[in-house]
């Protein structure tokens, strides 16, 4: 049987809640039954000695002779109608005297010997419950003892009391059951119409459609794993609209040197040209493979590194060696633009433990941007500090700098802040997203910093001492002895 989660809580519920009251009521009907017989008994006694009250004048009358036993024994049976009962009468000496059946009964029991001392009492004999009260002369309980009375009725005449106390008990049952069907119905439809509202809006999404999320009001765990889901549906949308501009940009990006190299190819191809021209497009060519190649080893790090198969290396590394290696690499292009380039580093530095591969890229790609985006007789400075958090690498330029809106988004894939210019400056927007990736990779921080259009542009690149270290860029301004611009 398929049942819903729905059906299958309510019917959890309200069978353990039938469960549980059945057992609560037998328990509680076994305390019903001796609690009837205790009243029912209590009760007897209680008419017992009311009846040896009624009967003390009568008693007294007899005994001097103004009441004959038929009158007597009138009013016994008056009060065995009234009481339901057998009334006995025996005299003070507890042997028998009148019945209200004219059926002699044995006297010589415990509770019309318990009467006889003075006392009211009762017994349960053979199905039948017996009450007995001693009659005085009047209410005094100093008077003489001049006769007992006895009641005897059958105990079956309790059951219709237990019964009707039973269906008492099983109206209570029942009706506090049917509250807890009701609630149980409640609580199942609470838990399961917000997973019913989660399926239908999973259901959107592996249909593409994004812009449907859950309505959260709750604050309970039902409403933390909605709000989770309305993160995770967020997240994913984000990811596929950057996986779209990501292949977007990248055929872009394909599609542009290809389309030179076949142009050029085939105009080659047809001999027409002259060897001056076709020298220019085979180096057109082969710039535009470097480029290509470029992109190629760009993209396969960038999706390693998305994989996480990119592990951290554990090379000793000389910061400061590494900085002249690179500032040498570009300085034949900065002394063609008149750009000045400047190392301010102590003379020693302690090693940073990482790969080479990953610490080439990163400021070689920091160095190639400074150098694009400075203008000619501009100034780069790349200066080095040792902190209480980790080593600070910062590269300073004088160039075009960066605008407030565009700052947000510099380290996003194939991002270019000049739009205007993206031609005639090369590269395609992935230095900065792999800056990011291999510096996040070794638990550092990248940060870049720009007073606006034409004011400069500082980036600010953390590297911990060791792996695994991590530090909040908060704590790394404070610690460090280089004041932001």
């Amino acid at each position: 049987m398929n049942l819903s989660l729905r059906w299958r809580l309510l019917l959890a519920y309200v069978g353990l809640i039938l469960v549980g009251f059945t057992i609560l009521a037998l328990l509680v009907g076994r305390q019903i039954s001796t609690g009837t017989v205790r009243d029912f008994t209590r009760q007897l006694e209680e008419q017992a000695r009311v009846v040896a009250q009624a009967l003390a004048d009568p008693v007294e009358d007899a005994e001097e002779g103004k009441i004959s036993a038929a009158e007597m024994q009138r009013q016994l049976q008056t009060y065995a109608t009234q009481t339901n009962a057998v009334v006995v009468l025996t005299d003070d000496h507890g042997r028998f005297w009148l019945s209200s059946h004219d059926t002699p009964v044995q006297t010589d029991t415990p509770e019309i010997r318990a009467a006889s001392s003075g006392g009211i009492s009762s017994d349960i004999r053979d199905g039948i419950v017996y009450a007995a009260a001693p009659i005085r002369e009047d209410d005094d309980d100093d008077d003489d003892l001049i006769g007992v009375v006895q009641l005897a009725t059958p105990l079956s005449a309790t059951a219709a009391l237990v019964q009707q106390r039973w269906w008492g008990l099983l109206g209570v049952v029942l009706g506090v059951t049917a509250v807890a069907a009701i609630a149980a119905f409640w609580l199942a439809t609470t838990l399961t119409r917000p997973l019913d509202a989660l399926r239908q809006a999973a259901l959107q999404i592996a249909q593409g459609n994004f812009n449907d999320r859950l309505v959260n009001t709750r604050q309970d765990e039902i409403g933390q794993v909605a709000h989770a889901f309305n993160y995770m549906s967020g997240q994913i949308e984000a990811m596929l609209e950057e996986q779209r501009a990501f292949v977007g940009n990248a055929s872009h990006e394909l599609r542009t040197p290809l389309t030179t190299i076949r142009l050029r190819s085939e105009a080659l191809r047809e001999g027409t040209l002259d060897p001056a021209t076709a020298r220019r497009y085979v180096v057109e060519i082969d710039d535009e493979v470097q480029r290509l190649g470029s992109l190629v080893q760009d993209l396969m790090l960038l999706s390693q590194m998305d994989a996480g198969r990119q592990e951290v290396g554990h090379e000793q590394i000389d910061p400061v060696r590494l900085a002249r290696q690179l500032l040498r690499e570009i300085e034949p292009a900065a002394k063609n633009r008149q750009i000045t380039l400047t190392l301010d580093a102590p003379e020693s530095l302690p090693a940073l433990t990482a790969g080479y591969n990953h610490l080439t890229i990163v400021f070689r790609n920091l160095l190639n941007n400074a150098l694009k985006y400075t203008p000619d007789g501009g100034q780069i400075t790349w200066r080095l500090a040792l902190t209480d958090a980790g080593m600070r690498h910062t590269i300073h330029d004088t160039g075009q700098g960066i605008a407030d809106a565009d700052l947000p988004h510099v380290f996003d894939r194939f991002y270019r802040a000049d739009k205007s210019r993206s031609r005639a400056t090369p590269g395609v927007g992935l230095g900065l997203s792999l800056v990011q990736q291999v510096v996040t990779l070794y638990g550092g921080e990248v940060r870049i910093e720009s007073a606006g259009t034409g004011q400069g542009t500082a980036v600010s690149v953390w590297w911990p001492l060791r792996n695994g270290t991590s530090i909040s860029w908060s704590r790394l301004v404070q610690s460090s002895e280089i004041e932001p611009i």
